[in-house]
């Protein structure tokens, strides 16, 4: 005979979803019910202390029960279902809150800094260009100033320089005497160079000038000339009388030289070296001169032509 049961309990208020309870149809269920509502704490209180503690498993909250049974999992475990929306505590939801206002905050104060350093860098940058172009300018317009000076200068010295010419060119002695080995060269030459002064009122002095002549690639003799005061529309005749004594020459350009002074032809280059001083604004201001008479024809001395010598200045 069998055992009578005991009725089942009544269901609780709001679990019936229209369908009757699965245990009172299987009462096998009765046991595995009470089991998944445990388990189903279980997973809930694990979720919750996970999830103040930043890590929580994924798979927990998202893997179903493995008993389901015609469909019916959701309505006999609506606990289950309630526990994945279940809403945040007070305190957990404050401390979301507080962390999300931390980054809000950090990220402002990053951009802020960002900006910051932004406009620094457009400032120096600027203050660069502009320290650059104010110093460009000064240094150009030093650069015109001194080109300016320089010009007039230039321009004021030329000016002042004396004018030279050649009025005497001639040989007194010119021969060639052969040796077991050499040919060697004797030779007397007087040249005369008119200075002339065409100032009105600078007063030019002249420094000790060396002077070298030479014909044909041959030397023909130096001279070291005394310096001298030349006043405002002076002229002056500088005589420079060289000689030359056994010296070494090349059959060549003995003969060349040789052969032109016959023909009273002959091309002789003068150079003085020395410096002209003039007085400036109270300063007496030292000029390197070099004088040049370069290929100068001793027929046009001669035929009374006086050729115009170069009056070089700042030349070695």
């Amino acid at each position: 005979m069998s055992e009578l049961l005991p009725p089942p309990p009544p269901p609780p208020p709001g679990r019936d979803s229209g369908f009757g309870d699965p245990a009172l149809v299987f009462p096998e269920f009765a046991a595995k019910q009470c089991v998944l509502e445990k388990v189903i704490e279980e997973e809930g209180e694990g979720e919750d202390s996970s999830y103040g503690k930043g890590s929580f498993d994924l798979s927990s909250r998202f893997s179903s029960p493995s008993v389901s049974r015609n469909g019916f999992d959701d309505v006999e475990n609506p606990g289950k279902a309630s526990s994945f929306k279940r809403p945040l505590s007070g305190s957990r939801l404050s401390g979301f809150r507080e962390e999300e206002e931390a980054d809000r905050s950090r990220n402002s104060g990053s951009f802020v800094d960002h900006i910051g350093q932004e406009d620094k860098r457009i400032c120096a940058s600027g203050c660069f260009r502009k320290c650059c172009a104010c110093t460009c300018m000064f240094v150009s317009i030093v650069l015109i100033i001194v080109l300016l000076v320089g010009l007039s200068a230039n321009s004021s010295i030329k000016s002042i320089l004396p004018q030279v010419l050649v009025t005497n060119l001639k040989f007194s002695r010119l021969d060639v005497a052969k040796s077991s080995t050499d040919l060697l060269m004797n030779a007397n030459l007087n040249t005369v160079l008119q200075l002339s002064n065409n100032n009105d009122k600078t007063v030019l002095y002249y420094s000790p000038m060396k002077a070298d002549i030479s014909s044909e690639n041959i030397n023909l003799g130096k001279k070291m000339l005394p310096g001298f005061k030349q006043d405002p529309g002076n002229v002056t005749s500088l005589k420079i009388l060289t000689r030359l004594r056994k010296s070494k020459v090349y059959d060549v350009d003995a003969t060349l030289l040789t052969n032109k002074e016959k023909t009273l032809e002959a091309v002789v280059d003068v150079f003085l070296r020395g410096k002209l001083s003039v007085d400036w604004l109270g300063f007496k201001v030292h000029i390197p001169i070099v004088i040049a008479c370069e290929n100068v024809k001793q027929s046009d001395v001669i035929n009374g032509l006086k050729p115009a010598c170069d009056v070089r200045t700042f030349s070695q």
